[in-house]
Order: C-alpha cells, then sequence, then structure tokens
C-alpha cells in the first residue's frame, strides 16, 4: 500500500482510521521498525497531513496506530486532546460541556428514587 492509498483511505473513512505499524512499514519500503525508519515514518505523514496517535509510533509491527487528517474537526480535536494546555482544555470544555446528558446527576437521581 502506498502513501496516497493510506491518505486516501483516511480520507473516505472520515478522516481518522486505524492501520498496523506493518502497514506504515511497508509503506515507507523498511524490513524493520528501528527508530529512524519510526521518524522518518513520522515525517511522511506530516509530509501528506496526517497526524498519528501515539505520538512515538510503536517498535512492533502489530500495533495499531490511529491516523487522521490534520485541519479536520476530528484532527482539531484529537490535536486539542493531546495538546495540554489553557486554550485547548476551553476548546474542549466549550464543545463537550453540553454534549449530552452528565451521566453522574442521572445516577444520583436512581440512587434517591431506589432509597425512597
Amino acid at each position: 500500500m502506498s502513501w496516497d492509498q493510506i491518505k486516501a483511505q483516511v480520507e473516505k473513512a472520515g478522516n481518522v482510521r486505524t492501520f498496523t505499524m506493518e502497514t506504515l512499514r511497508d509503506a515507507h519500503g523498511a524490513q524493520k521498525l528501528g527508530v529512524n525508519v519510526r521518524s522518518a515514518i513520522s515525517q511522511e505523514l506530516a509530509g501528506i497531513g496526517l497526524g498519528h496517535v501515539p505520538v512515538e509510533l510503536p517498535t512492533y509491527q502489530h500495533e495499531p496506530v490511529r491516523l487522521f487528517k490534520r485541519g479536520t474537526p476530528v484532527g482539531q480535536l484529537i490535536e486539542s486532546v493531546l495538546d495540554p494546555g489553557e486554550q485547548n482544555d476551553k476548546l474542549l470544555t466549550e464543545r463537550f460541556a453540553s454534549a449530552g446528558p452528565d451521566y453522574s446527576e442521572i445516577v444520583e437521581k436512581i440512587r434517591r428514587l431506589v432509597a425512597e
């Protein structure tokens, strides 16, 4: 699989998709996942607009790596989670403060009802 094919699959999957390190290693044309190969893979991905999680690529070929397209909503979310700081904390809080029900409140209400 080529880098272009990997990027196309990420985009087709909604700008986020998981691959094995083996797939990334093979796209790079390497035999082993040494530190220099992993660094080069990371640079290749950045060069085609893709980020990855974990930030430090694994050494084992069967380990999963989540790729995401930078600059997209999902990419911005992933980068906000990975990059601690007040600005990203605020962004995450604003985005998810009213994203859904507060399950702790629901559990507490259930406990009160059961106790009655």
